[in-house]
Order: C-alpha cells, then sequence, then structure tokens
C-alpha cells in the first residue's frame, strides 16, 4: 500500500534532505581541511584513479586510486563531492596528486586531478 503524502509533507521531506545534505557536506569539508593540515609535510606523488563509484544518495563520488612507493604498492580512497561544474574532476586512469606519510604510506590524502 503507497503512502499518500499531502503537498506540505512533500516539501518539508525535500527541505530535511537538503538540510541533512548540507551538514554533511559542512562536516565533509571541515575533515577534509583537518587532513589537508595534517599532511602538509607529507611526501607528494602523483597516483592513478583506479574506480569512481557514485554515491545515489549524495552528490558525491568515491575516487579509488593507487600510487607506488619504495616500500611497494598503496591504496587510498577519496569521497569528492561534485561542485562547480568548471572543477576538473578525475576518470578512471587519470593521474591525481596525493600526499602519504613515508612513516605509514598506508594514510594518503587526495590534493587534486593534474
Amino acid at each position: 500500500m503507497a503512502a499518500a503524502f499531502l503537498p506540505w509533507e512533500k516539501w518539508l521531506g525535500r527541505l530535511v534532505r537538503v538540510v541533512v545534505i548540507a551538514i554533511q557536506r559542512f562536516l565533509y569539508n571541515v575533515r577534509r581541511r583537518q587532513s589537508l593540515a595534517r599532511s602538509s609535510g607529507w611526501i607528494e606523488t602523483e597516483a592513478i584513479v583506479e574506480r569512481i563509484e557514485c554515491d545515489s544518495s549524495l552528490p558525491r563520488e568515491e575516487i579509488a586510486y593507487w600510487f607506488t612507493t619504495a616500500g611497494g604498492r598503496y591504496t587510498g580512497y577519496q569521497w569528492l563531492w561534485f561542485e562547480s561544474p568548471n572543477d576538473r574532476q578525475p576518470h578512471v586512469g587519470d593521474k591525481i596528486l596525493v600526499r602519504y606519510d613515508d612513516k605509514n604510506p598506508e594514510e594518503s590524502v587526495f590534493l587534486k586531478a593534474v
């Protein structure tokens, strides 16, 4: 049995969704700034985008990438929110710039598409 929503209920549902997305995006940006600050002294290197998965519930996608160091090959992940259409969005196979901790190369941070 399908529920029939009144117009104001539909409007309220859309408003709640917009507010929830805005809060999640704000928290993401706070964590991203903290990650970038924490990694400021780390080594920068190029990585290759291995996989991109879209999050259908939010306007974002997860970028999976890999890079190599003297110690081996490592994988990293980063959520990217859809920002401006002018921003360069990476594609599978593209090179990107990342920072990694030379003491723990499994910890890396996406910087930008090259």
